[in-house]
């Protein structure tokens, strides 16, 4: 971590880091929920909807696989809702389920060891990890805790933890919980789901969505680093106003609100096989 320098407090870099730490949660709540059960015409009208949109294009930067995804998405949303919903249950049951082989691991440790055993050494990494945030697997040895599934619900709560911190004006917290996040998505997340990308994709015979889907986190994870990097060290550099964190203007608090609310909505759905992936609070 580099040494704190303060420097004048723009309220605009505030509230355009609570724009990304806004579309993160989104985000990463939204690849839990395709990853972690069986597709609903109700998930897929949350991954086709203004929501999701919105959400890439505040993370989308330069990036030019994520203006892809936009595409993507426009190209799905051409098709029959209803169609579109089954085609993509079939595919997640061949994806993540079963019967029969699967295209690819979903989880980190076979990446790393090349061994198909279902608990390994960084399992149990992850698994502390969890535990350090108090959280755990709801259906605790159920699944691998370094399922991507249950990845991106751990990283959907810390972005939770850290809009919080934001709003609060804690920013030397803020700091270091946006620092720990990006070693998480560096150390778990980044290392191995581009192979997990090019494996599915090169042994899927017909593809519906979720090899892009996948493709498209192993691209943000990368974006996602590079934002957190830069929110921390903002964040451990700016000098608050005695005052505190300035009020919203009206436009930003509504539309922060209605993407808030979007979330929520989210949030709520429910899935088959869901819960074999979800974290609970438990007392550390």
């Amino acid at each position: 971590m580099s040494e704190t320098t303060a420097v004048t407090f723009d309220p605009a870099d505030a509230w355009g880091l609570e724009a990304l730490l806004i579309s993160r949660v989104r985000l990463y709540t939204l690849f839990h929920k395709l990853f972690g059960g069986n597709t609903t015409p109700e998930l897929i009208d949350e991954l086709l909807g203004q929501g999701t949109q919105d959400a890439i294009e505040e993370v989308a930067g330069g990036a030019v696989e994520m203006q892809n995804l936009l595409g993507f998405l426009n190209d799905l949303r051409k098709r029959d809702r209803s169609e579109l919903a089954d085609t993509a249950k079939d595919e997640y049951t061949r994806q993540f389920v079963g019967p029969g082989t699967l295209p690819a691991p979903a989880t980190e440790s076979p990446y790393l060891t090349r061994d198909a055993s279902t608990v390994q050494e960084n399992t149990l990494l992850v698994r502390m990890e969890y535990r350090m945030y108090g959280l755990q697997a709801k259906r605790f040895q159920r699944v691998p805790e370094d399922h991507v599934a249950m990845m991106c619900s751990f990283m959907a709560s810390r972005a939770k933890k850290a809009l919080q911190l934001l709003r609060a004006g804690t920013l030397p917290e803020l700091g270091q919980e946006l620092y720990d996040e990006r070693a998480f998505v560096v150390n778990h997340m980044a290392n191995w789901l581009p192979e997990f990308a090019k494996l599915t994709r090169n042994h899927t015979k017909t593809t519906v969505m979720f090899p892009q889907l996948i493709e498209a986190l192993s691209v943000f994870v990368n974006v996602d680093a590079t934002m957190l990097a830069e929110g921390a060290y903002w964040a451990e550099q700016v000098e608050l106003p005695e005052a505190g964190m300035p009020a919203l203007p009206d436009e930003l608090a509504e539309s922060f609100a209605q993407a808030e609310q979007g979330i929520g909505a989210l949030e709520a759905i429910r899935l088959v096989g869901l819960e074999d992936v979800e974290l609970i609070a438990v007392e550390n």
